[in-house]
């Protein structure tokens, strides 16, 4: 008895040690979680939790099996639940759950009781549980259990329902528990903390502060308190305070407005000067003088304003936006995101030259705009309503809810710019356009874009409302859609899905032309696979090579015209789309890092032309293994280009410590012709400005003869049908691509690159469609077809012999449905392909139906041994059945 006594004391005194200030903690460890999509409720639950695993917090059930080779991926319920102990003092205080991020609805249950149901999987909610938990007055401690169900279905009513982007499940941020007096600033409507800061006038001369404070008094008595509200500089030093003597009744709510004294010579927040204030909002107990909540928030003043003709100024001056989308997954965790991650996406942003982000396409972790604050980047928050909608009156209530969240969650942020809504929603539309329930659904749309924009200008008068197209402007016009924004994004990708970059001057005219807003370019960009590179850049390619020129094209336009305020490329990381098909399976690759934050070419390029400081970085950064073959006949020399990316003048590069001489860039570029010698070749860039600036790299190559007489150690790695390198990031595996067979030499004979047969083919050669079987996809997905052979006049010896095959036809193809352009039902008829291969007349495959045997689009991979004596050639043989043969790739490694 005594030590429970004790140890009353001791939290007794803890608590008040703490004073009566709010108290909060994260309740992430040890969760109990089944993933059962059969289990129909609390009770059902409860009777199978022996069956479940421990997880942690932040955790999506997601973050294998939308990677896997199956199509479709896990969207029905998962079941949280854990339990927990507190102080039993917490009776006399109010005890809510808050919910960072929970994918999409939750129903969280407290000692088996709903306590509350959300929808929404962006925004945060809070739970009140005081009433729920039964405290034990003979204990210290009290417990109690807490079980979600969290749930990411498909659902008519739930946005968002689909989108270029995967919908993960679970709860994926961080939960809290927080401890509040009965008397505390009102966070249980829409999860804000409760206080409002508006800025009506700044200048340089000064800046108007207005406070509007919502406090909540839970209590069954009135109570006196004070609203203290401090204001510090970005010096940390007490600019202003000013105190209010307040009466709240019992059980109420009330808003309270403070006007505070305006702020001369504020010191303005910019993306060059991010100065921040910081706002402390009290509630003090006016008998004890104590604190019993407080708020704190930032505060940054600034004036912005947007003009049609001359784009975007701030503080009274012109700034071009120029920055990224982001998506908040990670390769391996899905989205469920370390705070770190977040933090350090906005730092390379910010390295990278970057003044916007467009935070896309809903609401992201708090420590998004904290950085983005601290930073200076600009920013854009929308609700999660893309592609399509529901024409219900409940899915426009979710819609409201999630708008209103998100406003209110994020009101004080002072990088905040634009509220936006409604991503690309007439790209693929329900209806036909001659279809009559065509024109009720964009009336529909029409109503519910004015309801959303009315409550952004309602909420927050502040503001800019934004609502973002895709390329066809009539739809949207005939739709009446172009008149309820302030500001029309333009989601442009010419030159990656269709047409050529060179006319995306003319669609940018046509975008002024067609709209009376101001304009932003809110996304553009091209695939680029970090494995990928080539000599000769092609729309549609997936070479980093392709994606640079693009990119360069893209912003130096968009930099020189005046009427385009600015832009987000597309996307700052690779990211999870579970659907796709492009050149690595199910991931979105228009980013400028790759899903795990590696820099890609492009990225370089950004940093060049955005950064005022001296800059300067080697393109073969990103391919610091290679294969190619030698220029001449024993000269063990390939000469490959190698840019430069800096904003300098001119540079000068030094290969293996012999300077290639210096030369003028051009668009941030400077290209340099390099003799690469077999092995490693270290290469060095500096400038010849006052300001030295200097970046290194190792190129790791094996120089492959023209002819065989000293066979390559490394082996030779050929994909057949291609233009373009290829890297086994995996094994360090460089592959390069075929060329015709010579006397002497090595190659194939006979045979055409594969080019799918559609009237609109947006690769160059090859197929889009996802390999099975393998994670080196671009390997499969180009072929000749058509070889009568593959030669190889290598010296005697016994050599192994891997030949890769995929059937790319016999299947219906698969379109990629957020490519911008109308979807395509054409369907490959099955084609009947029979062939046979011999090695030196040897036969290896007798009759293989690749079809048949395997499938259309699976990895196939045959090895073999041959061994050459005297005079021999290797000759690969491929016997014409049915058909024609094909060959992917082939690999030959000399044993001895």
């Amino acid at each position: 008895m005594k030590r429970i006594l004790l140890n009353a004391i001791v939290v007794l005194m803890s608590i008040t040690a703490m004073g009566q200030q709010q108290h909060n903690y994260t309740i992430n460890s040890k969760w109990n979680f089944i993933k059962n999509n059969s289990i129909q409720d609390i009770t059902a639950f409860s009777s199978c939790k022996n069956t479940a695993e421990i997880v942690n917090l932040p955790h999506t059930w997601n973050s294998t099996d939308v990677i896997d080779e199956e199509l479709g991926y896990y969207r029905g319920a998962g079941w949280y639940s854990k339990e927990l102990s507190i102080p039993t003092v917490y009776q006399d205080k109010e005890l809510f759950l808050f919910f960072e991020g929970a994918a999409t609805k939750a129903d969280v249950y407290i000692n088996n009781t709903l306590a509350k149901s959300h929808i929404g999987a962006y925004t945060r909610f809070s739970v009140p549980i005081s009433s729920y938990i039964n405290f034990d007055n003979t204990s210290n401690k009290s417990t109690f259990n807490i079980t979600v169900k969290v749930d990411n279905s498909y659902h008519d009513d739930w946005p968002t329902l689909k989108g270029d982007f995967t919908l993960f499940g679970g709860i994926y941020r961080d939960v809290n528990i927080i401890i509040k007096d009965k008397v505390h600033f009102n966070f249980e409507e829409d999860a804000s903390n409760g206080v409002f800061i508006t800025t009506p006038t700044v200048t340089k001369e000064y800046g108007e502060v207005n406070i509007k404070a919502n406090l909540r008094n839970n209590a069954s008595v009135d109570s006196k308190v004070k609203l203290v509200t401090k204001i510090f500089g970005p010096d940390n030093i007490l600019v202003q305070q000013k105190t209010k003597k307040v009466n709240l009744k019992a059980n109420t709510s009330i808003h309270y407005n403070v006007a505070l004294n305006p702020i001369e010579h504020p010191q303005l927040w910019s993306p060059t000067s991010p100065n921040l204030y910081r706002v402390v909002a009290e509630i003090v107990d006016s008998k004890t003088n104590q604190i019993i909540d407080e708020v704190v928030n930032p505060l940054g003043f600034r004036w912005y304003h947007f003009d049609a003709q001359e784009g975007f100024f701030i503080n009274g001056e012109p700034l071009k936006l120029i920055g990224v989308n982001r998506h908040q997954d990670f390769k391996g965790i899905g989205n469920a995101l370390p705070d770190h991650i977040h933090i350090e996406d906005v730092l390379r942003m910010k390295e990278m030259g970057c003044n916007f982000l467009r935070i896309a396409h809903y609401p992201q972790d708090a420590a998004i705009l904290e950085m983005c604050d601290k930073l200076g980047i600009l920013t854009s928050v929308e609700t999660p309503v893309v592609d399509v909608v529901t024409e219900s009156e409940e899915f426009a209530k979710n819609c409201l809810s999630a708008h209103r969240e998100m406003i209110k969650q994020n009101f004080n942020h002072p990088s905040i710019i634009i509220w936006a809504y409604m991503n690309e929603v007439l790209l693929h539309p329900p209806y036909k356009l001659d279809d009559p329930k065509y024109k009720s659904y964009c009336n529909y749309l029409r109503g519910l874009a004015q309801q959303i924009d009315d409550l952004s200008r309602t909420e927050d008068a502040e503001r800019y409302t934004m609502l973002v197209f895709h390329n066809s402007i009539s739809k949207y016009k005939n739709a009446g859609l172009t008149e309820i924004p302030q500001i029309i994004g333009f989601n442009n990708y010419f030159g990656w899905y269709g047409g050529s970059y060179e006319k995306v001057e003319d669609r940018f005219l046509e975008y002024r032309k067609g709209v009376k807003q101001a304009i932003l370019i809110t996304e553009y960009g091209a695939g680029a696979d970090p494995r990928l590179h080539t000599l000769e850049p092609t729309r549609f390619d997936f070479s980093q090579e392709y994606a640079t020129e693009y990119h360069n094209h893209l912003l130096n336009l968009i930099k020189k015209t005046p009427y385009i305020a600015g832009s987000s490329l597309w996307n700052y990381a690779d990211f999870s789309s579970e659907a796709r098909v492009d050149a690595v399976q199910s991931i979105n690759n228009k980013g400028i890092v790759s899903i795990d934050r590696k820099p890609k070419d492009v990225f370089f390029y950004y940093q060049a032309a955005l950064l005022e400081a001296p800059f300067i970085a080697l393109g073969t950064k990103t391919w610091s293994q290679r294969t190619y073959i030698e220029d001449a006949v024993g000269t063990g020399i390939s000469t490959m280009p190698v840019q430069v990316f800096t904003n300098q003048k001119s540079v000068e590069l030094f290969h293996n410590g012999v300077s290639l001489g210096i030369k003028e860039t051009k668009n941030f570029i400077a290209e340099y012709s390099v003799p690469f010698v077999n092995g490693v070749n270290k290469l060095i860039a500096n400038n010849q400005s006052d300001a030295y600036s200097q970046d290194v790299s190792s190129v790791r190559i094996n120089v492959l003869p023209i002819e065989l007489n000293s066979f390559p150690k490394a082996g030779i790695s050929i994909n057949t049908g291609d233009k373009r390198f290829f890297y086994d990031d995996l094994i360090n595996q460089a592959w390069m691509f075929d060329k015709e067979y010579t006397k002497g030499s090595w190659g194939h004979v006979g045979g055409k690159p594969y080019v799918r047969p559609f009237k609109r083919v947006q690769q160059p050669y090859g197929a889009k469609q996802t390999i099975a079987g393998t994670l080196n996809d671009p390997i499969y997905q180009t072929q000749l077809v058509g070889i009568e052979q593959y030669r190889f006049d290598a010296p005697t010896g016994l050599y192994e012999i891997t030949l890769h095959f995929a059937e790319l036809e016999g299947k219906e193809t698969i379109h990629l449905p957020y490519d911008l352009v109308d979807a395509n039902d054409e369907t490959m008829s099955l084609k009947n392909r029979t062939f046979s291969v011999s090695v030196n007349g040897n036969m290896v495959l007798n009759k293989i139906d690749l079809m048949a045997n395997y499938g259309s689009f699976r990895a196939v991979k045959i090895k073999t041994q041959v061994s050459v004596k005297n005079e021999e050639s290797i000759v690969i043989d491929f016997h014409k059945i049915v058909g024609e043969p094909i060959l992917n790739g082939i690999e030959i490694f000399k044993k001895l």
